[in-house]
């Protein structure tokens, strides 16, 4: 064989290992995006914000855009992968190489002839080796142990889906609620600054003490120390909320608030059963204590014997003897004495084995803890929002009536600023305990392992700009209602 020739051969098995090399990375990625119905994350640049951005479209946003689903997704590819190298193992491994032998020429005269041929001072091979060391029973529960394991992190996955879309809408209507409270406060505002001009007024005409400006400026200082950081909150929570759906910015974007829970949830026995059905995070509890057992067995078969078969032959071959081709060695090897590996080997698969069962327990319990809590303060919420909005009312006409008696002359211009302040809290309460009644809804989903894709689909078909219109908005409003209900059913 000459040199290009070999050359050529050398060549052509590593073009072989090349291809094999090749990874689809897209193909990879779509593993993982298909279990989060996501599309794969694209560049800050690429994203387009909506101008007016209702909580279906901020979750979606996050279900494709934010990186820790995109890390979780790919422990769950590492798994799948760790599955497919498990199998693996049954399948035999093929390597080619190339032997160029040199040696200086040395002296055969006086030898008998034909003996020169068993001293080969060059020759070129090409063997092929195949190798396969398999022990069937171990391996097998291996394998098994790994689909376990695969199906966990799945269920991890969506676990820390439905914990990553909770936070957004926590920091959604966060954001609104600080948004209402800027609202009031600069109408609150407006309101003070024209009573300090009107105290300042009656001060110059004589008809009011200089303790009521006083007192009306002081009001208005403390009513914008309030805005201040109500405009500060609304800047850092449109920041973290920016930064959870993986956009760059969102300056300009209007949030739209287009959810409205239900006044009835189901009783406490069959929102326990909901959540023990459809938490993730108790399926991969499950998995873990799967994959523990199928490691005891693992285990316990490394007492059995593993076999090993290697065959060697040459795609090319000048070393003598040259009609000699083939190679076989088949062997079985039976463990008698390990040193106690295998033993230890076996009691430490046990001990996690019941520490993933411990774990599985701990957590059942925790899910009916947090069920309850859940379920509990939305009630509170509910009440909470009805005592408020109550609270608003007497309040607001409190403040009325002390405007009125101040009119009259038979109140102080601190009675009018102290109802005022009442008023002004009663309603930043009401409106922050109407936005935090939806969060509390959201929680109650995410307890009962409800809080996922299907809910965003749920979500963006409810908040479609198909019905502009005020009665038309209503309907859209109570479907999405209904629709909640439904789910909490």
């Amino acid at each position: 064989m000459n040199t290009i020739s070999r050359i050529l051969l050398i060549a052509a098995a590593a073009s072989l290992v090349s291809l094999a090399g090749c990874v689809n990375q897209k193909e990879e990625v779509m593993h993982y995006r298909k279990v989060l119905h996501s599309k794969p994350a694209t560049s800050s640049a690429k994203l387009i914000v909506p101008p007016q951005l209702t909580l279906a479209a901020a979750l979606k946003l996050a279900n494709d855009n934010n990186e820790q689903l995109a890390i979780a997704g790919e422990n769950y590819l590492q798994a799948m992968i760790a599955k497919d190298k498990a199998f693996s193992t049954f399948m035999p491994t093929v390597g080619v190489s190339a032997q160029d032998f040199q040696m200086h020429e040395f002296n055969t005269s006086g030898m008998p002839p034909g003996v020169s041929q068993f001293f080969q001072t060059h020759y070129f091979n090409v063997p092929l080796q195949t190798q396969l060391n398999v022990n069937v029973l171990k391996d097998a529960t291996a394998i098994s142990a790994a689909g376990a394991y695969v199906n966990q992190r799945k269920a991890l996955l969506l676990d820390l889906q439905s914990n990553l879309l909770l936070e957004v809408a926590q920091t959604y209507y966060q954001v609104l609620s600080d948004q209402r409270s800027v609202a009031v406060l600069r109408q609150t505002l407006r309101v003070q600054q024209a009573n300090v001009k009107s105290q300042t007024n009656k001060e110059k005409a004589g008809v009011a003490l200089q303790l009521s400006v006083l007192q009306s400026q002081a009001d208005e200082a403390s009513t914008r120390v309030q805005l201040t950081q109500a405009e500060n909150n609304v800047d850092k929570g449109r920041a973290t909320l920016a930064f959870l759906i993986g956009v760059p910015t969102l300056n300009g974007t209007h949030l739209i608030n287009q959810f409205n829970p239900p006044h009835r949830i189901s009783d406490l026995a069959r929102l326990d059963q909901i959540a023990l059905v459809k938490r993730q995070d108790l399926f991969a509890a499950d998995d873990a204590v799967i994959t523990a057992e199928r490691n005891v067995s693992a285990a316990i078969d490394e007492y059995f014997p593993s076999v090993s078969v290697d065959f060697n032959t040459f795609l090319y071959k000048e070393q003598f003897p040259s009609d000699s081709w083939w190679s076989g060695l088949f062997s079985a090897n039976f463990p008698i004495f390990e040193g106690g590996m295998i033993y230890q080997n076996i009691r430490a698969a046990y001990s996690q084995m019941r520490q993933a069962m411990l774990q599985r327990q701990l957590l059942a319990r925790q899910i009916m803890e947090q069920v309850r809590i859940a379920r509990a303060d939305w009630l509170t919420s509910v009440r909470l929002v009805a005592n408020l909005k109550t609270e608003m009312l007497s309040a607001r006409a409190a403040y009325h009536q002390a405007q009125h008696s101040y009119s009259a002359g038979v109140a102080t211009n601190l009675d009018v600023i102290t109802a005022q302040d009442l008023a002004l809290s009663a309603q930043l309460a009401y409106q922050q305990a109407r936005y935090d009644q939806r969060v509390k809804m959201l929680n109650l989903l995410r307890q009962t392992g409800r809080f996922n894709y299907p809910m965003i689909a749920r979500l963006a078909l409810s908040s479609r700009k198909s019905l502009p219109s005020r009665c038309r908005l209503s309907a859209k409003k109570s479907q999405l209602t209904y629709q909640t209900a439904q789910a909490l059913r």
